[in-house]
């Protein structure tokens, strides 16, 4: 949108966007999106970005003048974070005060929840689910969700947001954000040196897709946990074998288990290189 189609439009306007601390890289780049698409006319709130809220500030506060002061609200819903206290409360807090301008016939207070990470909006839960969610990696709907935000602040005119761009970065956070998760919680179960790992995979020659990591003695415990994976978010990814099970005598006591190799995708070790080295 332009500057000239906002008229008499003042800068006051602020939007909340609630989200959980694990989906801040997604906030954020929403936040970015909106401002830069309504030039400096919408604030958007987020408790996670560093300026919305100072160093210093009182947090529950500034959460407060958020949703006390926010002309609409967005709501990052993953299967995490649903259920998460938090952003039912946001929630609540922005729901009583639309209700109650529209009984005093003031202003609607949209609530728009931004689905992503696999979350489906026929699937949401009540009361979010009377809500009318979009699917946060569809170009159409994020172009629905900004001109529901136009319209709340009263603007006019084209969108100059490339919404096929934006729909693409969500969808690259969402494949970090779960695959990737998944990957690093598995080397982490798993224990070793990730630097060597990772330039043992990046060296490995045209043709090579695999390597085998021998784990050696693993508890029963991490057998089912690397199981679990192995079934679901990392089909087709790894594989485990185990041999040998019996009991180990350590200093936490005897442990059950087996000895174990998992074979792993390289590509899973190469693409999530740094998620593995920050960990």
């Amino acid at each position: 949108m332009y500057l000239e189609d906002y008229g008499a439009i003042m800068n006051s306007h602020q939007l909340f966007l609630s989200h959980i601390h694990e989906e801040r890289d997604l906030a954020v780049l929403i936040k970015t999106a909106i401002e830069e698409e309504f030039s400096g006319f919408v604030e958007v709130f987020v408790s996670s970005d560093g300026t919305s809220i100072p160093a210093g500030s009182n947090f529950l506060k500034r959460i407060e003048d958020g949703l006390v002061n926010c002309i609409g609200a967005l709501y990052l819903i993953s299967p995490v974070s649903v259920k998460r206290n938090w952003i039912n409360f946001e929630l609540g807090a922005v729901w009583i005060r639309n209700a109650i301008s529209i009984r005093t016939e003031g202003a609607e207070i949209p609530a728009l929840p931004f689905c992503h990470s696999s979350m489906n909006p026929a699937n949401l839960p009540q009361p979010i689910g009377n809500l009318n969610a979009i699917t946060a990696n569809q170009a159409s709907q994020l172009e629905f969700a900004f001109r529901s935000i136009q319209t709340a602040v009263g603007g006019k005119g084209s969108l100059r947001t490339d919404f096929d761009a934006l729909a693409h970065k969500i969808v690259l956070f969402e494949r970090e954000y779960t695959l990737g998760s998944t990957v690093a919680d598995l080397f982490k179960s798993i224990g070793g040196d990730m630097e060597k790992l990772v330039q043992h995979c990046e060296s490995q020659t045209t043709g090579v897709t695999t390597t085998t990591l021998e784990l050696g003695f693993i508890s029963t415990e991490l057998v089912k946990k690397i199981q679990d994976y192995q079934h679901n978010e990392l089909e087709g990814k790894i594989e485990l074998t185990t041999k040998n099970p019996g009991m180990s005598f350590g200093s936490q006591g005897a442990v059950n288990g087996a000895e174990a190799s998992v074979i792993i995708d390289l590509q899973l070790v190469v693409e999530f290189k740094d998620l593995l080295l920050n960990a």
